[in-house]
Formats: structure tokens, C-alpha cells, sequence
């Protein structure tokens, strides 16, 4: 069975929204654990990895795959239209009214800051933070209360949208 359409999102997608929330909350426990619990990469790559899944939320594409044993049915999966973990990359392949309205948000919540200019002080942390004893690798670039304040942002602009669905015929 082919999809009428070329191309259809959810906004945002369950399915990784779900996901970003999973990380997100790791995030939070580790993040409530005393300073000097050793746990500092698992919260920056969970951090990241929800900030991730946040932005992919709203610009992913579903999937239609025919399921063999029932010809009437699909399963629906969710597909980033953008590969990798350049934050950047996916903040711009999130439709543009989307994009606008989370840019203008994240600059009135917080004054002289841009969303743009914040997500891009953490591109690489994805991997420094699983890197992080090998040479070239400081975690001193990764600002902690910008990248804990993202997540949250990102996690509350996503719970509050309306979800709603996007197609392209």
C-alpha cells in the first residue's frame, strides 16, 4: 500500500518525542545527584541527545511501511529528515513557521540570547561526551546551565504545542 502523499510530519512526532522525553528525564535524575558523583558524561549525553530528539520532534517525516502478515495495515515510524547531530543542521530542517515561532520564543524567555547562537556552542558534545579522555577533548566549551536550560526549554515548547499533522502532496 503507497502513501497518497509525498511527504507527511506530525508536529511534533510521538514517537521522538517520546523518545527526547526518555533522555530528558534521565537527564533530570542524573542532574539532581551532589556534585562529585561522578555521573557528569551521562548527563551531558543525555542532555544533548534530548535536545536532539526535541528539535528532530519537530521536523520528522512518518514512515509507512506495509506489514507483511497485514496487507490493510502499516507500521508508522518516525524518520528525521536530517542524518547526524549537527544541532544546526536540524534546527534548519524544522519547517520555517515552526523554526520562527521556536526562535522568537527561546529570545523572549531569554534576553540577548538566541537559540541559534546556543545550540551551536554544543555541536560536538554529542561525541565529547562519550570521548571525553581523548586528546583535543574539553568539556570546558559546554557551558552546564545553557545546556540544562535548553533541554528544559526545548522539552516545555514541545509539551505545550497542539499536535498537528503536515502533508505534502
Amino acid at each position: 500500500m503507497n502513501s497518497p502523499w509525498k511527504k507527511r510530519r506530525e508536529i511534533p512526532d510521538p514517537q521522538v518525542r517520546d523518545a527526547a522525553d526518555q533522555f530528558d528525564n534521565a537527564r533530570l535524575l542524573l542532574a539532581a545527584q551532589p556534585p562529585g558523583s561522578g555521573l557528569l558524561l551521562p548527563l551531558l549525553n543525555n542532555a544533548i541527545i534530548a535536545i536532539e530528539l526535541y528539535l528532530k520532534s519537530l521536523g520528522s517525516i512518518v514512515v509507512c511501511t506495509p506489514n507483511p502478515g497485514f496487507p490493510e495495515c502499516s507500521i508508522v515510524t518516525a524518520e528525521a529528515e536530517v542524518k547526524g547531530h549537527g544541532l544546526i543542521d536540524i534546527l534548519e530542517s524544522i519547517p520555517d513557521d515552526i523554526r520562527q515561532a521556536l526562535e522568537q520564543e527561546y529570545a523572549a524567555k531569554h534576553t540577548g540570547r538566541m537559540l541559534r547562537d546556543d545550540l551551536k556552542q554544543y555541536e560536538g558534545l554529542f561525541i565529547t561526551s562519550r570521548y571525553a579522555f581523548e586528546k583535543g577533548k574539553s568539556l570546558d566549551r559546554y557551558p552546564l546551565p545553557t545546556l540544562m536550560d535548553l533541554c528544559s526549554f526545548l522539552r516545555d515548547f514541545v509539551s505545550k504545542m497542539k499536535p498537528f499533522d503536515r502533508i505534502e502532496w
